[in-house]
């Protein structure tokens, strides 16, 4: 399974050889404490313990946001995610993997018993002096157990639109849109591109302090807590929807309300109405691969309110993620002239453009007779070429000019090419800049911009 380092130490039982395990501190969700050290006394004492450590301990250390344990017959497969993309770790033998899922479901308070049952919950833990939140899901599939495990500081990393990595003449205008009033304002983005950070950051950057900012939820969302920002929750699952709360919210006459999901025509309506006759403010979100196809998407979802929607619709912000290139081991080359002009670049404006330095696999480190070689590899970036992610994003202003070319022709390609003569950007044009501007490489732009093939 994973290696792990051995020292000699004096302490322990008669100072014999102990592993070196990572120092972590978990904190299971169980409120009576005599329980809970029970549980942790009982984790320890486990064969598997030091691979449960090495797994979490290996993920964080390599900034995995997410663990993927597949379960058979014979084996575990063991991937992270990491920057976005999949990365296979060696197989777990069942007797380790099953041990490491005993002692994962024992410090989330779940049932080690079950293993065909969805089962869900937040691990708190402390690891190098940073709190984290680990998201358990298993679920049984045919050919054994799927185990997700989602990793994430508890205090947020991205705090600001320019961490994100938006332009600051975006920012103003993103800022513009929120603060206004009489309007819908619209988060998009493909499912696994940082949606709901995005929403979390543009909030934040909304101005919650002047005006009276409430938010419509289903418990069963999670969403995070807001400062300054007021929750009101409905149960989905027990058949209420945010009408459940709104009747005696719009009492309140606040300023901004902010929905994760409208929900259905009844809410759509209702909120049209609260837009052009009290003057309020609407945030939502939903996944869509572009800003067009997103506002495309609000009107065919809500055919009811399509018109009033086209109407109160001020903006739609649309993103893709992609990695950002390994500053420590980038690689500069002149591009050529026609490349420039295939990138839409003006000659001369820019001189050079990188690309990554990625090692090649182990078995291929080789000479040419097949002996061995040492290959130094990047030690910010592990020999990926890239450390972490950053955000393209495009911000679709709409003016009557575009309100008129989508009530005329509501295909993506007319209402994009009246976008685009009023000044609209694409996220190609945005990934372009990026590329310039030695961010990313034109590999990296190319792959998350390229449309997932169909089954």
């Amino acid at each position: 399974m994973l290696r792990r380092k051995n020292k000699k130490t004096g302490s322990g039982a008669s100072g014999s050889d102990v592993s070196e395990l990572p120092k972590i501190d978990f904190k299971p969700p169980i409120a009576d404490k005599q329980v809970e050290q029970g549980v942790l006394i009982a984790c320890r004492s486990m064969p598997q313990w030091p691979a449960t450590l090495t797994l979490l301990a290996q993920a964080i250390d390599n900034r995995a946001e997410q663990i993927l344990l597949d379960y058979s017959k014979q084996a575990v497969a063991v991937r992270l995610r990491i920057d976005g993309l999949w990365e296979a770790l060696p197989p777990m033998d069942r007797p380790t993997g099953d041990g490491v899922l005993v002692a994962l479901k024992k410090l989330c308070d779940l049932n080690p018993a079950d293993r065909r049952s969805k089962q869900q919950a937040v691990l708190p833990l402390k690891y190098k002096g940073v709190d984290w939140l680990m998201d358990f899901t298993s679920q049984g599939v045919p050919t054994g157990e799927r185990v997700l495990l989602r990793l994430e500081p508890k205090k947020p990393v991205l705090t600001t639109l320019a961490d994100l990595g938006m332009r600051k003449k975006m920012q103003d205008q993103l800022r513009d849109l929120l603060n206004a009033s009489e309007h819908l304002f619209l988060f998009s983005a493909p499912p696994g591109h940082g949606l709901p950070t995005t929403w979390r950051v543009g909030l934040e950057a909304a101005d919650r302090f002047v005006r009276d900012f409430h938010s419509v939820e289903d418990v069963h969302l999670r969403e995070p807590e807001l400062i300054n920002i007021t929750k009101h929750l409905y149960d989905s699952q027990a058949g209420e929807t945010p009408m459940k709360v709104l009747k005696s919210l719009l009492l309140k006459q606040p300023d901004v309300l902010v929905f994760p999901d409208l929900v259905n025509e009844e809410v759509c309506q209702l909120m049209c109405g609260e837009v052009k006759e009290e003057g309020r403010t609407v945030i939502t979100r939903l996944q869509a691969a572009s800003a067009v196809e997103a506002l495309l998407k609000l009107l065919a979802r809500f055919k009811s309110c399509s018109k009033d929607l086209v109407k109160i619709t001020s903006g739609v912000l649309n993103q893709r993620l992609l990695r950002r290139l390994c500053v420590e081991c980038r690689k500069p080359f002149q591009p050529s002239p026609q490349l420039l002009q295939k990138l839409g670049i003006p000659p001369g404006r820019v001189q050079t453009l990188y690309q990554p330095t990625i090692a090649p696999p182990p078995e291929k480190r080789v000479d040419a007779n097949g002996r061995p070689i040492e290959i130094e590899i990047c030690g910010k970036c592990g020999g990926r070429g890239y450390y972490g992610r950053a955000a393209i994003f495009e911000l679709l202003v709409i003016n009557d000019e575009i309100r008129k070319a989508i009530l005329n022709d509501p295909r993506p390609a007319s209402v994009l090419a009246v976008a685009r003569k009023n000044g609209f950007l694409t996220l190609q044009e945005e990934g372009i800049l990026a590329v310039a501007t030695g961010m990313t490489s034109l590999q990296e732009l190319q792959r998350i911009l390229t449309p997932p093939k169909k089954a």
